[in-house]
C-alpha cells in the first residue's frame, strides 16, 4: 500500500523539531514493504498547496496524520494548534477519501477529543510502529480491527481504545524522509532517542501517559550505530537525546558515553537530565564523550515547590548538579516553573535567592503549569477549584497558585530577569527573540543556544 505519513507541526521556536516518531514508524512500514512519504509541513508556507501537490502525485491509499503538539505549552503566549490542523484534515477530506489514521505524541494525550474534533474515525495511542503495520493488514483483508494494540476508534458515537502496549526501538528511523540539512541549518541539531518511558510521577507530566512508565533502554552500541549513521549519511554532528532523562539509569549513561569514545566519535550532543545522581565523575564522562550542556529539569528551588510538583530530588541535588557542571566547565541551563502548587510569595523568593546562588549557565523561567488529564496536578487543580470536575482540557488551561496573584508573579519574576543576563521567560520575551536566535544560527552556532545568552 502507499502511505502518506503528514507531520503536522510547524512551531519553530525555539527550534524546529525533526518529525522522529514519523520516521520510526515510516521504518517499520517500509520493512513490511509498503511505499511510504513523509510530507512535513513544518517549513511549509502553504500547507493546502503542498498537500494538494502530494495527493496528486503520490495518490496514497492511507494517510497518517501526527500531531506532536496541542498548543505552545506558554502561559501569557499560549497558542491552541488545533484550529489550523482543524482546516488540514477538512482540506484533506475534500480532496480524497482515503482513510485519515491520527496519531502522534500531543493526540496520544487527548485521543477522544482530537478524534471529535477533527472528524476522524481511528488513531493510534503511543508507539505505533507495530500497531500502524497491523491496521494496515487489516484494512488489506477487509477485517475489522477491536484487538489491535494501541488502536482508538469511534462506533456509533462512542469512543473506543484497546489495550497500550509499551514497544522498544527495534530499528532506526527512516531520516531518508526528512529534510535533515534543513534542520540541521535552522535548528542546529538533530534529534535522537536512546531510551523510552519515565519511571517518575511528576504531578504535571504527560510522559508516563505517552511513553509508558516502564523503561525500555536501547543497547548503546545500537544508538552509536545510529549516530555514524546520521553523520556520515547526512553529515550531521550535533544531537540531542530527546530521553526524558538521559542520566536514569546512571549506568546505561555511563555505557553509552563510554561506547561513544570507544568509537572516536567526532561528534557533539546535548540532552535533558536530572539533578538527581549527576557526579563530577559522570559530566565529566559525558564532556569526553562529547556534551557541550545539559538541560536539567529543575523545577523550582524551594523544597516546598518541589515536593508540590512531586519531584524525586531535592535542592542540595540541584546544587549539586550545577556545581559538579561548573567544576568541569559545562554549561547546564535549568527549567523552572513558577506559580505552581505550593507556590507563594515566599517560595518564589527562596527560588530566585536560590538559583542567584547556584549561579547556572541560564535558567530557563515558566510562568504556570499547562494542566494535562490523568495527572496529579489535574486532580489537585480540581480539588482546588481552580477547574471543574468536568473541564475539557484539550484547549489549554493553566494551572496558578492561589495563594499569589498572577500580577504579582509576572512583576516579580520580569523584574528579576531582567536584571540577571542568563535568565530566558519566554511568556515574557526575555532573551528569547525569534531574530536573535536566527542570527546565531546564520553564525553556525549548532546546538542549544541558552549558553550564547550569558
Amino acid at each position: 500500500m502507499k502511505i502518506l505519513l503528514i507531520s503536522v507541526n510547524n512551531e519553530k521556536e525555539p527550534y524546529p523539531v525533526a518529525p522522529l516518531g514519523a520516521a520510526y514508524i515510516a521504518k517499520a512500514l517500509r520493512d513490511k514493504n509498503h511505499e511510504v512519504q513523509i510530507l512535513d509541513l513544518c517549513f511549509a508556507t502553504d500547507d493546502f498547496y503542498v498537500i494538494s501537490e502530494s495527493l496528486k502525485h503520490f495518490t496514497p491509499d492511507v494517510i497518517g496524520l501526527s500531531i506532536r503538539n496541542i498548543d505552545n505549552l506558554t502561559y501569557h503566549k499560549s497558542i491552541f494548534y488545533m484550529p489550523r490542523i482543524q482546516y488540514i484534515v477538512n482540506f484533506i477530506k475534500r480532496k480524497t477519501s482515503v482513510p485519515i489514521i491520527a496519531g502522534g505524541s500531543g493526540f496520544s494525550i487527548f485521543p477522544e477529543d482530537a478524534l471529535r474534533y477533527f472528524g476522524l474515525d481511528i488513531g493510534i495511542i503511543g508507539e505505533g510502529e507495530t500497531a500502524f503495520p497491523l491496521l494496515l493488514d487489516a484494512f488489506n483483508s477487509g477485517e475489522q480491527f477491536p484487538a489491535i494494540q494501541n488502536i482508538c476508534y469511534m462506533k456509533d458515537g462512542r469512543f473506543n481504545a484497546n489495550k497500550i502496549i509499551d514497544s522498544h526501538i527495534n530499528h532506526f528511523p527512516d531520516r531518508s524522509l526528512l529534510n535533515n540539512k534543513l534542520y540541521f541549518d535552522v535548528g542546529g541539531m538533530a534529534n535522537i532517542q536512546s531510551k523510552r518511558g519515565c519511571p517518575f510521577k511528576c504531578s504535571y507530566c504527560t510522559y508516563p501517559n505517552i511513553e509508558g512508565s516502564k523503561l525500555r533502554l536501547r543497547e548503546p552500541a545500537d544508538v552509536v550505530e545510529e549516530l555514524k549513521e546520521t553523520w556520515s549519511k547526512y553529515g550531521i554532528d550535533y544531537f540531542f537525546f530527546v530521553d526524558d532523562i538521559f542520566n536514569f539509569p546512571e549506568d546505561h549513561a555511563i555505557a553509552l558515553c563510554e561506547e561513544i569514545i570507544r568509537n572516536d566519535l567526532k561528534i557533539n550532543w546535548a540532552c535533558f537530565a536530572t539533578p538527581k545522581g549527576i557526579t563530577q565523575k559522570l559530566v565529566l564522562l559525558m564532556k569526553k564523550a562529547g556534551c557541550t550542556g545539559i538541560e536539567f529539569g529543575s523545577d523550582g528551588g524551594s523544597e516546598k515547590t518541589l515536593k508540590g510538583l512531586n519531584k524525586h530530588f531535592t535542592m542540595d541535588d540541584i546544587a549539586s548538579a550545577a556545581k559538579c557542571c561548573k567544576s568541569v566547565d559545562l554549561p547546564n541551563a535549568h527549567y523552572i516553573i513558577i506559580g505552581g502548587p505550593d507556590e507563594d510569595i515566599f517560595t518564589l523568593q527562596e527560588t530566585l535567592n536560590f538559583f542567584d546562588r547556584i549561579s547556572p549557565t541560564a535558567v530557563i523561567a515558566l510562568i504556570g503549569v499547562r494542566v494535562y488529564p490523568n495527572t496529579l496536578l489535574h486532580k489537585k487543580s480540581i480539588e482546588e477549584g481552580i477547574i471543574g470536575n468536568g473541564t475539557n482540557l484539550f484547549e489549554p488551561v493553566f494551572y496558578l497558585t492561589p495563594k499569589m496573584n498572577v500580577d504579582t508573579i509576572t512583576q516579580k519574576v520580569s523584574n528579576h530577569a531582567k536584571q540577571r543576563q542568563n535568565w530566558i521567560v519566554p511568556g515574557l520575551d526575555i532573551r528569547c527573540a525569534a531574530d536573535m536566535l536566527s542570527l546565531l544560527r546564520k553564525r553556525g552556532k549548532r546546538g542549544p543556544l541558552w549558553d550564547m545568552l550569558s
